[in-house]
């Protein structure tokens, strides 16, 4: 066997030598714990069943095969970041793997951040050095998650802009846990599985909000009476966002007199954002200048647009309108309930928070675009109300949508579905008046007043319809035209009429002259004609059935020869109750019963070849004809009409209505000597008048508290009221 040496020279050596070309000696780096969690928020309220869903989420946590991904949603300002982190302070020890924290768009929507240099900081702060780390996304994201394998850990990925930003983020360990903040759902981390939870914070209530002002929402009634309602408006102008509150407590902490400087400021459209500006706060309107940038063009438009919307809440249809209609109007629509400026509240109809609101109507800034804005929101309001006021009476109208041509055809299936539809705008169409009015738009206030007529009058919503008359009349006496002004003289009239409460009937008489007077003045026959009309059932109602049939005979004298069936049939009509009302029965049936006939043989009034039958005065003329014969004391005669008129009456249409034609033939009934029938047909009337808040609910429950023992007097059986009359 060769001898084989190796000779060390260089000096003596003592111990353990290690010789060889190369010799790289060195110690792999421990896995470190991150604790990047930005600091817990000092200051936090409310926010108790969004807290109780995170923690429901953990559940069932260590059986999960993937990382649970929350996504926590809301509108700029809304505390997004404080929810999360004080949730995540709250659980954080359960999570021995560590916390990571990254802001995903720290330059703004229109920037969001790459993840790969979200993943090498988050590898550097595993310990892992810089010269080792892998290249570009896929093998970071892989070495990223076998780092962070073996023990579940925390994740908040604030402010986060697109998907694509989430998933190469998501650590190794199956029982993680990585809450996401956007303002939008994030909606395509659903198309890989396992898709995310979501969490949406609402708006704070008042209470919560004046908890966050702390010790100056308890001093600020000490500076008097006055000190506690200047809170309740600031606190109401920030509109439950807790950025706002903050700024504005900043503002408010040097006492009453700053309370109240700052609710004057912040309840007035031109100080409000100076007022949410403060230093050491990131300002308000700073956070809305970044989601406005983030928009596309016409999402930025439409929501521009909508800061000239008299409310903050509205149907999904109108904003589409303001994109353009169309494809272009539904994506601006999606838009901005992706980015949360919308929230969606009802069925079809979308909401936005005060403040982002207010923002909205400071882009407006210059008079045209706001004008355009203003166009187009009234138009839309003017175009449903005219589709329904058509369907709901053939009656003539002054307003150019009710020209030849002037209604688009197929807005609404029905008369029911009509009204259906303007129900939820109820309350926006009487701003929109107003919107109008101040506007100086006159004459398109008055067209307004004029078209919501029929769903004002079936719904029965008096106080908004007198307030739309009152505006139309003021409007209509700026414009200096005759026909117009003598309108809506008549349209008030006809309201206060139909509302019938203590002073009605002398204001209507007023507005009854007013437009009788103005149209014998300018030879306009139908409003003349609909004026004595009106006068006749006054003189009815108030017991002067003689006077009314002198009025009612006028006014078919005043028509001449004008071709008006439905006007002459609702005339017929009403001279058919004035003579039951004196007693003369036969005369009292037969016109009533003509009023029928005629009211089912009317025609489209721009073409007489359609057929357009008055399905809701022929029932209300068979109503009427059956009190008659009740009076007369012909109660089968009186049941056959009622059974007829109740086929007529479409309940949603008509509730009031139908509950009169109810409660007559419980009257019949009575008469008849069924107070059983009776019975069960008046408890019917009393659930209905109880459910519209009808006055004649009183009136029943004496007929039932006396249980029809003595039967009901023919006089009580009166279903007086407003129809759609009117030429």
């Amino acid at each position: 066997m060769d001898f084989i040496g190796n000779d060390i020279s260089g000096g003596t050596f003592t111990g353990t030598v290690i010789q060889a070309q190369n010799v790289h000696w060195g110690q792999a780096a421990p896995v470190r714990t991150p604790r990047m969690l930005l600091p817990e928020p000092e200051e936090f309220v409310d926010r108790a069943a969004p807290r109780a869903r995170l923690d429901a989420l953990l559940t069932g946590r260590d059986g999960r095969r993937a990382p649970r991904i929350v996504v926590i949603t809301g509108i700029p300002g809304i505390g997004k970041t404080a929810v999360a982190l004080r949730w995540l302070y709250d659980v954080r020890d359960d999570f021995p793997g560590g916390q990571f924290y990254a802001d995903m768009s720290p330059q703004g929507p229109r920037s969001p951040i790459d993840p790969v240099s979200v993943l090498e900081t988050f590898v550097g702060q595993l310990g892992t050095p810089r010269e080792e780390r892998p290249a570009g996304l896929a093998g970071l994201s892989a070495y990223f998650r076998s780092l962070t394998a073996d023990e579940p850990s925390l994740m908040l990925l604030d402010n986060v802009v697109v998907p694509a930003q989430v998933r190469p983020l998501l650590p190794g360990a199956p029982g993680s846990v990585v809450v996401v903040t956007s303002r939008n759902r994030l909606t395509g981390l659903s198309v890989t599985q396992p898709g995310p939870d979501y969490v949406t914070l609402d708006a704070l209530d008042d209470d919560a909000c004046a908890q966050l002002f702390g010790p100056v929402a308890e001093d600020g009634p000490d500076g008097g009476r006055d000190g506690g309602q200047a809170l309740r408006e600031v606190i109401r102008a920030c509109a439950g966002l807790p950025l706002a509150v903050r700024i504005a407590r900043v503002r408010a902490a040097e006492g009453a007199e700053a309370l109240r400087e700052l609710a004057d400021e912040l309840t007035d459209p031109q100080t409000v954002w100076e007022a949410l500006s403060v230093a050491d706060e990131i300002p308000y309107p700073k956070v809305l200048d970044v989601a406005y940038s983030g928009l596309d063009e016409r999402a930025a438009a439409v929501w521009r647009m909508l800061g000239a919307h008299p409310t903050g809440e509205f149907a999904g249809d109108l904003v589409k309108r303001l994109g353009g209609d169309g494809r272009d109007g539904a994506k601006a629509l999606r838009t901005l309930v992706h980015e949360r400026l919308l929230e969606p509240s009802t069925a079809g109809r979308y909401r936005m928070n005060g403040l982002v609101h207010a923002y909205a109507r400071r882009l407006l800034e210059d008079k045209a675009s706001s004008d355009t804005a203003a166009d187009v929101i009234i138009d839309w309001y003017l175009e449903r109300a005219a589709a329904a006021e058509a369907l709901v009476s053939d009656r003539w109208r002054f307003g150019s949508r009710f020209a030849p041509g002037g209604l688009p055809t197929a807005v609404f299936e029905s008369e029911a579905a009509a009204l259906d539809a303007l129900e939820p705008d109820g309350e926006n169409a009487a701003a929109v008046v107003a919107l109008a009015a101040r506007t100086g738009r006159d004459r398109l206030t008055c067209e307004l007043a004029e078209a919501l007529r029929g769903f004002f009058f079936r719904r029965k919503y008096h106080t908004r319809w007198i307030g739309v008359c009152e505006q139309a009349l003021e409007a209509a006496g700026r414009l200096r035209d005759g026909l117009v002004l003598a309108r809506m003289h008549y349209e008030t009239a006809f309201a206060l009429y139909d509302r019938a409460g203590d002073g009605d009937n002398d204001a209507a008489r007023h507005h009854y002259e007013r437009a009788r007077a103005l149209a014998a003045g300018i030879g306009h026959a139908r409003t003349a004609s609909s004026a004595l009309e009106g006068l006749g059932q006054l003189a009815l109602r108030e017991g002067r059935p003689h006077d009314a049939i002198a009025l009612f005979r006028e006014a078919t004298t005043a028509l001449g020869d004008i071709e008006h069936p439905r006007g002459r049939a609702l005339l017929e009509y009403h001279r058919g109750r004035a003579h039951s009302a004196a007693h003369d029965h036969a005369e009292a049936a037969r016109l009533l019963l003509n009023a029928r006939r005629l009211f089912a043989a009317l025609t489209d009034r721009h073409d007489p070849a359609v057929p357009r039958p008055d399905r809701y005065n022929e029932a209300r003329a068979l109503t009427r004809y059956a009190e008659a014969r009740l009076r007369a004391d012909r109660p089968d005669e009186a049941l056959a009409g009622l059974d007829e008129a109740m086929t007529l009456f479409p309940p949603r249409v008509a509730p009031k209505e139908l509950a009169d034609a109810v409660l007559l033939r419980g009257d019949v009934l009575a008469a008849s000597g069924d107070p059983e029938g009776a019975r069960r047909e008046w408890q019917a009337a009393l659930e209905t008048y109880t459910g519209i808040g009808s006055v004649k609910a009183a009136g029943v429950r004496l007929r039932l508290a006396a249980r029809g023992v003595d039967g009901a007097s023919a006089d009580g059986a009166s279903t007086d009221g407003a129809t759609g009359g009117g030429s």
